[in-house]
């Protein structure tokens, strides 16, 4: 999985990912991503006028939406 990469101290990752790094987080293109933050399938934070994404947030999206296998 991607690493939310670090501010100035490399001890200290960013809880908050752009749309490129989020999509990336989760394998999906740019586009799918602001679509499904549109739609508000995934959970975003408006910042300004900037969209980012909750890292925490994302890890429970995928969680909620991992397919058990059988």
């Amino acid at each position: 999985m991607l690493q939310a990469r670090p501010r100035h101290n490399s001890n200290v990752a960013r809880r908050l990912l752009n749309v490129e790094e989020a999509a990336q987080y989760l394998g999906l293109q740019v586009d799918t991503v602001y679509k499904k933050a549109r739609l508000r399938e995934l959970p975003s934070v408006k910042v300004g006028r900037s969209l980012r994404f909750d890292v925490v947030a994302l890890e429970r999206y995928v969680e909620q939406h991992t397919i058990q296998a059988l």
